[in-house]
């Protein structure tokens, strides 16, 4: 090995963790996890949104006098039509502001994940990956 790669090695290898910098590790680990969970959620309600609205459009051009089975939990229940459109309406807007919160949170844990990288960066360099 060259005398550059040792001291590179050597460099890694003097760094310790202790007990505070393997908390800020694990809290960057967590936030992480918790961040592809939130992701996943809130994919899952987008989802869940565009159906919503489809269904929202499909009332639109429902005749007036037509009666609607509107699922709740495992049964069916059988509307008119105004107070299917009242349900999807307040369903659709419950998932826009879910969402918005996802967003919210999200936002939050990269402002931590940039503090975090920025401490844990700077104490050990290229030794330590911070990256998803």
């Amino acid at each position: 090995m060259s005398k550059t790669m040792l001291e590179k090695v050597d460099e890694v290898l003097e760094t310790e963790v202790c007990e505070a910098d393997q908390k800020m590790i694990n809290l960057f680990g967590r936030l992480n996890n918790r961040k592809h969970e939130l992701i996943r959620e809130k994919k899952a309600k987008q989802e869940d949104l565009e159906k919503a609205t489809d269904s929202q459009d499909d009332l639109f051009i429902a005749d007036d006098d037509s009666k609607f089975k509107y699922s709740m939990g495992e049964a069916f229940l059988e509307v008119n039509k105004d107070d299917a459109e009242q349900m999807i309406e307040k369903y659709i807007n419950k998932l826009e502001e879910d969402i918005k919160k996802i967003d919210s949170d999200i936002e939050d844990i990269n402002e931590k994940h940039k503090e975090l990288k920025v401490i844990l960066y700077a104490k050990f360099k290229n030794s330590i990956n911070l990256e998803e």
